[in-house]
């Protein structure tokens, strides 16, 4: 199925998730397949009301005609590994731009508030993440910073 024709559309997801979401639609979608990790390219032909309900069904993960619209996934983070993935997803940082914004102690803060006790390594594994280190690499000044930003928080913490 070389030279297939149609639009594309990018979604923060592999191609077999992809697939899994789009069963049952049908509404011109021609192809999907991997455009690098964690990122598929659905090519299609749907157009109005179909091109919204294809959109809709990746607006959670991120989709966009342009392939550097959208943001890279959470789970391309390093130091993630798919529960902490999925936690960041459940409260609402869903890319890695995401993160950036609201900077890893309050990414931290709101996993936290949601999932209870929480390990202070992903706290680590955030901050180190960011910068492309391994948690391990963090010193222990760099630490130290990131659990007075959280203490600094406190009772002031809000959505």
């Amino acid at each position: 199925m070389t030279g297939v024709k149609g639009q594309r559309l990018f979604v923060n997801l592999g191609a077999s998730q992809t697939r899994r979401r789009l069963q049952g639609f049908g509404h011109g979608v021609r192809k999907v397949q991997t455009a690098g990790r964690n990122r598929a390219m659905i090519i299609h032909t749907a157009t109005g009301g179909h091109l919204e309900e294809l959109k809709a069904r990746f607006r959670d993960v991120g989709c966009s005609h342009l392939e550097n619209d959208i943001s890279e996934p959470i789970e391309n983070l390093r130091n993630l590994g798919p529960a902490s993935s999925g936690w960041l997803r459940e409260v609402g940082v869903g890319t890695i731009s995401d993160l950036r914004r609201l900077g890893p102690a309050l990414a931290y803060r709101r996993v936290q508030l949601r999932k209870g006790p929480v390990s202070l390594n992903l706290l680590w594994a955030l901050a180190a993440g960011l910068r492309d280190r391994s948690w391990l690499e963090l010193s222990p000044e760099e630490k130290q910073e990131l659990e007075t930003e959280l203490q600094q928080m406190g009772e002031n913490f809000a959505w």
